[in-house]
């Protein structure tokens, strides 16, 4: 399922699927798949950002007829200076994070 055609629920739903194959992955392969989606993330800024921009079109709107917290659209915009860049920056932190599961062991 691509995530940028689906549905919120049907992307909640692939998350939760994948999040069960990743809490078994080995440290190694865990932090192999976070700099993959680091590494696509950052070549399809400018599609996310095109796209991020849409989704602020239809935000804004909502926030004006009181459907949507200002606060809220703001975390939405990506487009903020280092906005983009934080979030790459979290995918990297997580790979120094210890494993919870050798916590476990």
């Amino acid at each position: 399922m691509s995530l940028t055609n689906g549905s919120p629920s049907e992307a909640a739903r692939a998350a939760k699927l994948s999040s069960r194959t990743l809490a078994i992955l080995s440290t190694e392969d865990r932090n192999s798949a976070l700099q993959s989606i680091h590494d696509a993330l950052s070549a399809a800024k400018s599609d996310i950002l095109q796209a991020n921009a849409r989704d602020l079109e239809i935000a804004t709107k909502s926030a004006a007829d009181g459907e949507l917290s200002q606060s809220i659209l703001k975390r939405l915009d990506l487009s903020r200076p280092g906005k983009f860049e934080d979030m790459l920056k979290g995918i990297l932190d997580v790979k120094g994070l210890e494993d919870p599961g050798m916590c476990l062991r």
